[in-house]
């Protein structure tokens, strides 16, 4: 299964994926758009991300 990492640059509020995409986080509604679905960061992103793509996403501390 292909493999996508992702992280939170909180400090530029950004959300960063090795596929090259670059989302804005809306901390109003602490959520992201990335490929027009929204995603909340109080849920599981990893698996939300996971199931709706059917790609696995993995979340990268930096």
């Amino acid at each position: 299964m292909k493999e996508i990492e992702f992280y939170f640059d909180f400090e530029n509020g950004k959300v960063i994926f090795s596929d090259g995409n670059k989302v804005d986080t809306n901390f109003e509604k602490e959520s992201f758009i990335y490929k027009g679905k929204e995603f909340y960061l109080e849920s599981d992103v990893e698996k939300d991300l996971c199931y709706t793509f059917n790609i696995r996403y993995v979340n990268m501390d930096i």
